[in-house]
């Protein structure tokens, strides 16, 4: 769920009660769970160790981890399949590879 402007449309990322354009109300509305991978990198920070990655998701962008399993390229489908709030209250979203049919 991402909050959508009423009046000019536009998403609003971080999330905001007001449009960050018009300052117009925000609603919240659903999105798609794919997005395109923009950039990524290792983490080798003690208890945060792995792969993190920017990916474009319609109109706005996310930082999370991403599954590697070697075979990460910049501008690849991947699909989001978690996300949540973790035990320190930080906001958390994890990506793998989208799968082509």
């Amino acid at each position: 769920m991402v909050p959508v402007c009423t009046l000019c449309g536009k998403k609003a990322w971080p999330p905001s009660p007001a449009c960050p354009k018009c300052f117009g109300r925000t609603v919240l509305k659903k999105v798609e769970k794919t997005g395109t991978l923009v950039e990524f990198s290792n983490s080798y920070v003690r208890g945060h160790e792995g792969v993190f990655g920017i990916i474009e998701m319609d109109g706005f962008r996310l930082v999370g981890s991403l599954d590697d399993d070697g075979k990460l390229r910049k501008g690849m489908k991947v699909k989001m399949d978690s996300c949540g709030v973790n035990v320190e209250g930080a906001p958390f979203y994890h990506f793998t590879p989208a799968t082509t049919k």
